[in-house]
């Protein structure tokens, strides 16, 4: 079975509860949960500019392709029981990619708000 790999900020509590929720609705177990300094340390995210890589979640598929933000909630989506349908609407219809958009962004605040964990390395002069 080919995994997907949910990358977030293990030290935030927005984030952490959102991986929380995901977690519970993923009822099929086709993802897994890893926090973005692991993610760093392990390369899962190098395909992600690093001043990204705090700035949101990450889903990253078995292949390696990897979706930031707002972009990666259709996807995710689809992953969760009768998903299908809520990708679709994320994905294709104007108003409810607004309103997700909207949501992410919303949340997105409360994350930069927070005291988070994740702390980028800074490259040594």
């Amino acid at each position: 079975m080919n995994r997907y790999t949910l990358v977030y900020d293990s030290g935030c509590g927005p984030c952490a509860r959102f991986r929380s929720c995901v977690e519970f609705l993923d009822v099929g177990r086709r993802i897994c949960y890893l926090g973005l300094d692991d993610a760093d340390r392990t390369g899962r995210l190098d395909r992600v500019p690093p001043a990204r890589r705090h700035r949101s979640f990450h889903l990253v598929s078995a292949e390696g392709r990897t979706w930031s933000g707002a972009e990666a909630l259709p996807p995710l989506a689809e992953l969760l029981p009768a998903g299908k349908l809520l990708s679709s609407a994320l994905a294709g219809c104007p108003p409810v990619t607004f309103l997700a958009n909207f949501a992410y962004s919303a949340l997105s605040r409360l994350h930069d708000s927070a005291s988070c964990g994740y702390r980028p390395e800074l490259p040594s002069a």
